[in-house]
């Protein structure tokens, strides 16, 4: 089975097209489709023909209200803090972002990250879709030497070690990746990253 995960859209039209063009049987929106909240219509039309194919979480740009109503209009599937069985692997989907300095609409606190994660203890093998990167990482990296993940996230990680992280939220490390132990750990950006399970 191929999966196809992708975040930081931002109503980029294009960037949707290019997704849905790639052959996967699976595809997985790791948040912010939208720039606080607008255009996230406009992109769901434009995913629409994956239909249940697509899983979805909420970014830091859309409320979880905001993406379970596209899943419910346009049959994809609401992924925010659930776990599900793909084969014989556990997937588990949070989404939002750590606080920013920008007063998004889907923020956590790190102490309501924590408790979130802690639902997905135990889960093994597990591949988490989240949407926010993990603390002083190469994937939280916005700057030199100025890192904006959470420590929450990458407590959990350190402590639970699933097989792999997917996340987004830093568009400046789109692409990157890291190893936290045993934890395989990749920001999917708006390209997007492909595994076969």
């Amino acid at each position: 089975m191929k999966i196809l995960i992708f975040s930081d859209i931002h109503g980029d039209l294009a960037a949707i097209k290019r997704i849905v063009a790639q052959p996967a049987d699976l595809y997985i929106a790791a948040g912010d489709l939208a720039t606080f909240r607008k255009g996230l219509d406009r992109c769901a039309e434009a995913l629409r023909p994956l239909g249940e194919r697509l899983w979805v979480l909420p970014g830091n740009h859309e409320t979880h209200d905001d993406t379970r109503a596209i899943c419910e209009r346009f049959g994809f599937v609401d992924f925010h803090r659930q776990v599900k069985q793909l084969g014989t692997t556990q997937w588990a989907g949070l989404g939002y972002s750590n606080i920013t300095p920008f007063k998004t609409p889907g923020e956590y606190t790190e102490e309501e990250i924590a408790s979130a994660l802690a639902a997905f203890d135990g889960i093994r093998p597990l591949y988490l879709v989240i949407h926010c990167p993990p603390r002083d990482t190469k994937l939280d990296e916005y700057a030199p030497g100025k890192h904006a993940g959470s420590p929450a996230i990458r407590a959990w990680v350190e402590r639970e070690q699933p097989l792999y992280l997917f996340c987004g939220h830093i568009h400046e490390t789109a692409g990157f990746a890291e190893r936290l132990g045993s934890t395989q750990c990749i920001n999917v950006g708006p390209r997007g990253h492909t595994i076969e399970i």
